[in-house]
């Protein structure tokens, strides 16, 4: 009897310790303690005690992560994919820390002496909640755990939830090796090394779907605000017409000398580069790629880069034929693009960057030319953290070059003529 007891209490412990857990990489502030709550975590604990032996099994694990996907799926009223990618987290963490446990016990007991004696067992398994509520109240940890939670839902990722499943199917199978050769001999610590080696490709895959997903938001928020810049832009050119208008009106009322100057000096100012940029891109159609141009004029200004652009396109041309989503990933390409040039432009003496947007044949291109200083970094540029300006930089072009590869539509290329770098986009056919 005080077996069972021993046995559903560590579960109620573990089960609590996931719904903190889960709770913390869900970014939840409320409280989801609730009669219904306790209620679904008791029915947890119970059919993990009942299923629970002295010798442990792959499948014991893959079981547990069933009650807990569907457990944890009506405590938060999560969808069933998120149930499952927030679930196989926690095993993975849960997993980490029985294995760190295993290192130090191994050199004491065995698994079957600890699951056997009630105080080792209790001790055993609040000394791995301890661990796992350790790891998840620390901020890196519990920032990049929710980036990347959010990153496979909000882009609805069938490889990471894939992954997930198949690293929790893997990582049963290794907890089951590691207990059924609970010993300091060559077996267990090859399935330690082939654990940690998991753990180590893990933390890659983690670091690397969060750097993805966040240059993928933060060009998502620029789409957003470049939409609305480029309305701005538009009435307010329009303002500035109307304003110009009646300038030249109370220009022809008065006679005075001085009046009439001061607004012919006033008319003259107004007639800018920026009136010549709204000009030139005219034919672009709306929808964020207009603003997106609007908006680099102006970091070029500021990097006092000289820009220059020419476009030429039909009312057929590809670019019209984009739909929203086809528009933000040429965007976000484009915006890469524009980023690379103005950097590299700034640090040479002509700082020019000159855009064309054509058509020619069946295809739509934008073409994106800057002066540049070639570094020895150049010929690798489009690999991962690889760039000339220095470190923790080069993700923007590794980022183009994944979007590149999910869209057949769009294609890339680079070449170096004279002093400039040209970077081109051809946008294919559609329909």
């Amino acid at each position: 009897m005080l077996e069972v007891f021993v046995k559903f209490l560590c579960s109620i412990i573990m089960t609590y310790t996931g719904l903190y857990f889960i709770k913390k990489v869900l970014n939840i502030e409320k409280t989801v303690l609730s009669a219904k709550t306790s209620l679904i975590v008791i029915i947890m604990s119970l059919v993990t005690v009942i299923i629970n032996t002295t010798h442990y099994t792959t499948m014991y694990t893959v079981i547990v992560f069933i009650i807990n996907a569907i457990g944890y799926k009506g405590i938060f009223r999560l969808r069933f994919e998120q149930s499952v990618i927030s679930t196989g987290i926690l095993m993975f963490f849960t997993f980490l820390s029985e294995l760190i446990l295993s290192l130090v016990l191994v050199n004491f007991v065995s698994a079957i002496e600890i699951k056997e004696n009630n105080l080792l067992y209790l001790l055993a398994n609040i000394l791995i909640a301890a661990f796992v509520i350790f790891i998840i109240n620390r901020n890196y940890i519990k920032k990049q755990l929710s980036n990347f939670y959010y990153g496979i839902i909000n882009n609805k990722s069938v490889l990471s939830t894939v992954f997930v499943v198949l690293f929790t199917i893997e990582t049963s199978y290794l907890a089951y090796n590691l207990a059924a050769n609970y010993n300091w001999n060559m077996q267990y610590i090859t399935n330690v090394s082939i654990t940690i080696f998991l753990i180590v490709i893990t933390v890659i895959f983690l670091i690397n779907s969060n750097n993805y997903n966040k240059l993928s938001h933060e060009y998502d928020n620029l789409f957003s605000y470049i939409q609305n810049f480029e309305e701005w832009i538009e009435k307010e050119q329009l303002n500035r017409h109307e304003y110009k208008n009646q300038l030249a009106v109370l220009r022809c009322l008065t006679n005075d000398k001085k009046v009439k100057g001061k607004i012919d000096e006033i008319l003259e100012d107004n007639i800018n580069l920026e009136g010549e940029v709204i000009q030139e891109l005219k034919d672009l159609p709306k929808g964020g790629l207009k603003g997106l141009m609007y908006y680099k004029t102006i970091i070029a200004q500021k990097n006092q880069v000289l820009l220059t652009f020419d476009v030429s396109i039909s009312k057929k041309s590809n670019i019209n034929k984009l739909s929203e989503k086809q528009m933000n990933i040429l965007c976000k390409l484009v915006g890469i693009y524009f980023d690379n040039a103005i950097e590299g432009a700034s640090e040479t003496r002509k700082r020019n960057v000159l855009v064309e947007v054509y058509d020619l044949k069946d295809k739509a291109n934008i073409v994106i030319s800057n002066t540049f200083k070639k570094d020895k970094k150049f010929d690798n540029r489009n690999e991962k953290g690889v760039s000339t300006k220095g470190q923790d930089r080069g993700n923007g072009l590794h980022f183009a070059k994944k979007l590149l590869s999910k869209n057949s539509w769009i294609e890339a290329s680079q070449e170096v003529i004279d002093a400039y770098y040209i970077q081109k986009l051809s946008i294919k056919k559609l329909g």
